[in-house]
């Protein structure tokens, strides 16, 4: 109960911090910082299917939420590289986006059907190299993904679904329409996938999957397939990915390979982290704080420096997020809402 109380409180905190910090545009800065923590969280909760829950260490995720963007984009109408060359034709946005989130899945099977066996650190090794190597490839296959110019002129696919409502609505409070529709459909879908994951959790599978993470040999000793357990759990880790990279590209409006970069995973790492490891509502938590803190580095910027550049900027939220993960790992390094039996695993 007590940590719940202080999740409880940390919420009220981080939207007290964002309405008194932000007097004349509170709600726009809002709408702003929930979606993106909505993206984030939805990531993150798809590296606590393979963390969490499997014990399996995932430090490739941009890799997923990129295939999960750049086949549903390349799926629908689009503008593309340098040139502008229109794409008018595709196919309607629901079927896209399940095809790129079967994608994601089907990255993730690639991956893992000869990568599972290996010991915890290994993976993750693979899964950084995999990460890059998608990177560069969209990078420098131009003609297909629009190379460094990306893809551009795809959101009406998902803008002109928007009720009329949620449009007058947003404009009456300063709002984007465009980015709010996008915050709404992410936290919903963040809805949906905790209620299918809470079902999946108390399974028969969710259990074996727990005890997979725990003692590996114990489960295959019962007879159990455990490569083919962990590779259902990278699967579908990886497909919840894709669909956060789907609504993150539907965010900033562009598909480019450098949205895809380490730093990506890193921060949905520090989301799972601050939230919980295993808890199914812990990523989305953590997420909110993560931004929230984000938010403050900009504040924290501009005490340090006359007027800071990007640069700068980066650097100051790279200290003071490392310096978070730093407190947390020794003071709770369950998160917020984790437990600490969900740290002890067995990588072999």
């Amino acid at each position: 109960m007590k940590k719940y109380i202080i999740a409880f409180l940390l919420l009220v905190i981080s939207f007290l911090y964002i309405f008194l910090s932000n007097e004349t545009g509170g709600a726009r800065v809002f709408v702003n910082l929930m979606t993106f923590a909505g993206i984030y969280g939805l990531a993150a909760i798809g590296i606590n299917v393979h963390f969490g829950w499997t014990g399996l260490l995932n430090f490739g995720h941009a890799a997923f939420m990129g295939i999960g963007a750049y086949v549903t984009v390349l799926l629908i109408p689009h503008s593309l590289g340098r040139e502008g060359v229109v794409i008018s034709s595709g196919l309607p946005l629901p079927l896209a986006i399940l095809i790129g989130i079967i994608a994601a899945a089907l990255l993730g099977l690639l991956l893992g059907l000869p990568t599972l066996r290996l010991r915890g650190d290994y993976l993750a090794i693979v899964t950084i190299a995999a990460a890059e190597i998608f990177r560069l490839l969209v990078r420098d296959f131009e003609d297909l993904t629009g190379g460094v110019y990306g893809i551009i002129q795809f959101s009406d696919s998902l803008q002109s679904s928007r009720p009329d409502f949620i449009t007058r609505f947003s404009e009456s409070h300063n709002i984007s329409p465009a980015q709010f529709w996008v915050g709404l459909l992410t936290w919903i879908s963040i809805i949906v996938v905790l209620l299918i994951l809470s079902r999946l959790k108390k399974s028969p599978w969710g259990r074996t999957l727990r005890a997979v993470r725990e003692d590996e040999d114990a489960v295959r000793a019962l007879g159990k397939n455990a490569v083919l357990l962990k590779l259902q759990s990278f699967m579908l880790g990886a497909a919840i990915g894709g669909l956060s990279g789907i609504f993150l590209v539907f965010n900033y409006g562009t598909v480019q390979a450098s949205t895809f970069v380490p730093v990506l995973t890193f921060y949905v790492w520090a989301a799972l982290i601050l939230g919980g490891v295993g808890s199914l509502g812990g990523p989305a938590l953590g997420a909110v704080i993560f931004w929230v803190i984000i938010a403050g580095t900009d504040s924290i910027s501009r005490f340090l420096f006359e007027s800071p550049d990007g640069q700068q900027l980066a650097g100051v939220r790279f200290v003071i997020v490392g310096l978070l993960i730093m407190f947390f790992m020794i003071f709770r390094p369950s998160g917020i809402l984790g437990k600490k039996e969900e740290l002890l695993l067995d990588v072999k």
